[in-house]
């Protein structure tokens, strides 16, 4: 399978970059292609512009986004890992998706309304958090893990196999990022095995 990861962290070493380096490892070694976006180390620009939006809409997109589309186009499953801040996306996830996942691209719009285009792809969402599981379980995982499967993903026809939150990362132990990784891989795996 085609395995595409869209990586936002700013330091390497952190958690988020050891997640990253394990699920390549693991996902190499299994015999899957994998394409890595490193957000930050790439220098992706966000920000949908006036000239960028005007060039989408009049069906030739700039090449930068033509690019990731490609990437997008030809991944059977998309790999987000990405902090969450401010109860979402960090902007420049989010400004990946305003950009690539554009329509025309990933959605298109007719007399009998919106149809998504990305139909049968997957996707696998990890998160790390700053506050504890007990925080986000007063409705915030329900919220977010909502607005991805129907809002952002759903909107598109991307099927949200599965959310993973990593809470309080700042202060758990090396055992238990030890454990959030297994658990990541082990999800990771299984949905390596669900035929295309």
């Amino acid at each position: 399978m085609n395995f595409l990861i869209i990586y936002s962290n700013h330091h390497k070493g952190n958690f988020n970059w050891q997640l990253l380096e394990s699920l390549r490892q693991n996902l190499a070694e299994e015999g899957h292609t994998i394409e890595v976006r490193d957000l930050y180390k790439m220098d992706f620009d966000p920000v949908l512009r006036t000239q960028d939006f005007e060039q989408i809409s009049s069906g030739s997109p700039p090449e930068d986004i033509v690019r990731e589309q490609k990437y997008v186009r030809e991944s059977d499953v998309l790999v987000f890992i990405y902090p969450v801040w401010w109860g979402g996306m960090p902007a420049v996830v989010k400004g990946y998706i305003d950009k690539v996942f554009s329509w025309g691209f990933a959605y298109m719009s007719n007399s009998n309304g919106v149809y998504p285009l990305l139909t049968g792809k997957k996707a696998f969402v990890l998160s790390t958090l700053g506050q504890s599981r007990e925080e986000y379980e007063k409705g915030m995982f329900q919220a977010m893990s909502k607005v991805n499967e129907e809002g952002v993903f759903g909107f598109c026809g991307i099927q949200v196999l599965e959310q993973l939150y990593f809470p309080s990362i700042h202060q758990v132990d090396n055992q238990q990022k030890e454990d959030y990784i297994e658990q990541a891989v082990f999800t990771l795996k299984s949905m390596a095995a669900i035929p295309k």
